[in-house]
C-alpha cells in the first residue's frame, strides 16, 4: 500500500496550464537557441537593442511547455550558452596572446567560463518551472523577477562577480528608458524588458478571456510609457547643465609589445608631447589612462618630475595611472593605482583598486589554479586596495574607477555615497584589439553617470575614451586603436540620487519575491503530496 501510494505520488503533475494548450513542443530546443541569438544581437557591435523586447518570448513558451525544472534548466542553459559565448568571444585571443597560455587550455577556459555564466540564467528558467507546480500558469509573471535576481547573484559571484551585459544594457543607445536607472539601476531596465516579454507570452497564448489575456500587455505597456515620459523629463532636466570645466583625456595608445626602453620614452615624453596640442586652451583637469608602463612615480624621481612639472605648467589637476608598492607588514605587496595630482603638481591623493580582475590581476584560489598563473605574469600580483579613497580637487571630490570597476553599479555608487562629485575611469583596453569589448565596456561605463547623476571621464590607452554627461549621453569620444587627445566640457554635480543613496532595492526585492514564492510552491507541492499519500492510505 505504501509503495503504490508513493509511486502515486510520483505521478502529481503539473497544475493544469491554461497557456499554450494545444502547442506540441516536442525537442524544440531552437526556441532557446533563438533567444541566445536574438539577444546576443541586442548588444554591442551589434546593437539591435530592440530585439530584446521580443526575445525571450521563445524561451518562455519552451519553458511553458516543457516536463519540468530540470528540461527547463537546460533551455535557460542552452540561451544563455549562445548568449555569452557571442558576448565574451574576445576572452580567447587575451589568453593566447598576453597570457602565453597553451590554445587548447584557452579554449577549454574559455568554455568553462561560458558554461559557468551559462548555468545563471538556466536556474532562472528551472525556478519559473518548479513554481508552476504551485503557482499554475501565473509562474509566468515571476520570471522577471527571477532573471533579475540571477543576474544581481551573478554580479557578485563567483570571484567577486562578472556583471557583463546585464540585459538592461542592451538599452544603452535608447537614453529615455535609461533614465529610470537613478532610481532602479539597470536592473530596473532588465525588468522591464522581462515583464514585456512575460506580457506577450500570455497575450498569445493564453486560453483567458481577452480582456484577462490583454491586460498584462496592456499594464507593460502603461510601465514602458512610463519610464519613456520619466526619461523625457529627466532629460530635459539634466541635458539642461551648462559645464564650465574643461577637461582633457590623453589616450596614448601604447602597444604590450613594445620594449621597456620605447614605453619608458612614452611615459616621459609622449604625454608631455601629447599635451602641448593644449597650447592655448584652457584646461582644468588632465585624465591619462590605464597603461603599461615600466616606471614607477613612487620611485622614479624623473618620470615624477616631468608629470609634476607638466601639471605646474599649465596649471591643471591631473589624475593618472601607476602601480604602488608597499612594504607595510613585510613583503611587497604591490596595487593598482590612480594618483591625483593638484594644479602646482602636488601629490594630493591616491585611490589603491579594490575590485580586481580575477585571472588578469590576480589568481584566486592559487592551490587550485596554478596552471594559470602565467596570465599575471605581465601584469604582477596584485593586492585589492583597502578604502574607497575619495579626492579633494580644489573645493570638490572625485574618485577613479580603474578599469572594469566600472562595470559594478555598487563600487561606483558608493564612490558617490561617500561624496565623490565627478567619477574618472582610467582604463585599458587595448587587451581586446577591435573586438567588441571596448564597445560593450563603454556601454556599461555609461549607466554609472546616469545612475548617480555625474559626470565621468573616461580615459582609455587605446580608446574608446569619452566625456559622459549624467544623461548617459556622450559629449565626446575617440576612435579605437589610435593616439588622440579628447576635450570636452564637465562639471562637478551636488545631488545624490535615490539610487545612489538607497542601491538596488528592487533587484533585491526580486531575490525576496523569487525565494518567498519558490518556498511558497515546494510547500503547495509537499503539501499536496502529503493529502494524496493520506487519501491513498486511507483506502
Amino acid at each position: 500500500m505504501f509503495i503504490s501510494g508513493f509511486k502515486k505520488i510520483r505521478e502529481i503533475r503539473v497544475k493544469s496550464s491554461k497557456i499554450g494548450g494545444g502547442i506540441s513542443l516536442p525537442h524544440a530546443i531552437w526556441l532557446p537557441a533563438l533567444t541566445g541569438v536574438l539577444s546576443l544581437a541586442a548588444f554591442p557591435k551589434l546593437n539591435q537593442g530592440y530585439l530584446d523586447w521580443a526575445c525571450f518570448v521563445p524561451l518562455l513558451v519552451f519553458i511553458l511547455r516543457c516536463a519540468g525544472a530540470r528540461r527547463a534548466f537546460w533551455a535557460g542553459f542552452v540561451a544563455g550558452f549562445i548568449q555569452f559565448f557571442g558576448l565574451i568571444a574576445w576572452i580567447p585571443q587575451v589568453l593566447t596572446r598576453y597570457g602565453n597560455v597553451a590554445e587548447p587550455l584557452c579554449w577549454f577556459l574559455y568554455l568553462l567560463m561560458v558554461g559557468v555564466l551559462a548555468c545563471f540564467p538556466g536556474s532562472a528558467c528551472a525556478v519559473t518551472r518548479y513554481c508552476m507546480r504551485g503557482l499554475g500558469s501565473w509562474a509566468l509573471f515571476l520570471f522577471p523577477a527571477a532573471w533579475v535576481s540571477q543576474e544581481y547573484l551573478r554580479s557578485y559571484a563567483p570571484f567577486g562577480g562578472f556583471p557583463w551585459l546585464l540585459t538592461g544594457y542592451s538599452q544603452t543607445d535608447y537614453l529615455h528608458l535609461v533614465q529610470i536607472s537613478d532610481v532602479t539601476g539597470v536592473y530596473g531596465v532588465s525588468f522591464l524588458i522581462l515583464t514585456f516579454n512575460s506580457a506577450i507570452v500570455w497575450a498569445l497564448l493564453s486560453d483567458t478571456p481577452k480582456s484577462r489575456r490583454m491586460a498584462p500587455l496592456a499594464l507593460a505597456l502603461l510601465l514602458l510609457g512610463g519610464s519613456a515620459l520619466y526619461g523625457e523629463r529627466m532629460l530635459r532636466r539634466w541635458g539642461s547643465l551648462k559645464p564650465e570645466l574643461t577637461a582633457a583625456l590623453l589616450q596614448g595608445n601604447l602597444s604590450f609589445e613594445e620594449s621597456e626602453r620605447e614605453l619608458a620614452w612614452k611615459f616621459r615624453d609622449g604625454y608631455a608631447r601629447m599635451a602641448e596640442r593644449l597650447e592655448g586652451t584652457k584646461v582644468d583637469l588632465l585624465v591619462l589612462p590605464e597603461s603599461p608602463t615600466p616606471l614607477m612615480f613612487q620611485f622614479d624621481t624623473v618620470y615624477a618630475g616631468t608629470l609634476r612639472q607638466l601639471a605646474a605648467r599649465y596649471s591643471l589637476g591631473m589624475i593618472f595611472n601607476n602601480v604602488t608598492v608597499s612594504y607595510a607588514g613585510g613583503g611587497e605587496r604591490y596595487f593598482n593605482s590612480a594618483y591625483f595630482l593638484s594644479r602646482d603638481g602636488v601629490e594630493v591623493g591616491r585611490y589603491d583598486k579594490v575590485h580586481l580582475v580575477p585571472f588578469g590581476e590576480y589568481v584566486p584560489w592559487k592551490s587550485l589554479f596554478f596552471f594559470v598563473e602565467s596570465i599575471t605574469k605581465d601584469v604582477g600580483d596584485f593586492q585589492p586596495g583597502s578604502n574607497l579613497t575619495t579626492v579633494r580637487l580644489g573645493d570638490h571630490t572625485a574618485n577613479a574607477l580603474i578599469c572594469f570597476e566600472a562595470i559594478f553599479p555598487y563600487l561606483a555608487r558608493q564612490f558617490v555615497r561617500r561624496g565623490s562629485n565627478l567619477i574618472v575611469n582610467l582604463t585599458n583596453d587595448g587587451w581586446y584589439g577591435d573586438s567588441a569589448a571596448p564597445y560593450q565596456h563603454l556601454a556599461m561605463a555609461r549607466w554609472r553617470a546616469v545612475e548617480n547623476r555625474r559626470y565621468m571621464l573616461r580615459a582609455a590607452n587605446s580608446g574608446i575614451s569619452a566625456i559622459i554627461e549624467p544623461t548617459g549621453a556622450l559629449q565626446m569620444a575617440t576612435g579605437l586603436l589610435r593616439e588622440d587627445v579628447c576635450v570636452g566640457r564637465f562639471g562637478f554635480v551636488q545631488d545624490q540620487t535615490w539610487y545612489t543613496q538607497h542601491g538596488d532595492v528592487l533587484a533585491n526585492v526580486c531575490v525576496i519575491i523569487t525565494l518567498v514564492l519558490g518556498a511558497w510552491s515546494a510547500w503547495s507541492l509537499r503539501r499536496a503530496a502529503l493529502v494524496e499519500c493520506a487519501s491513498l492510505l486511507a483506502l
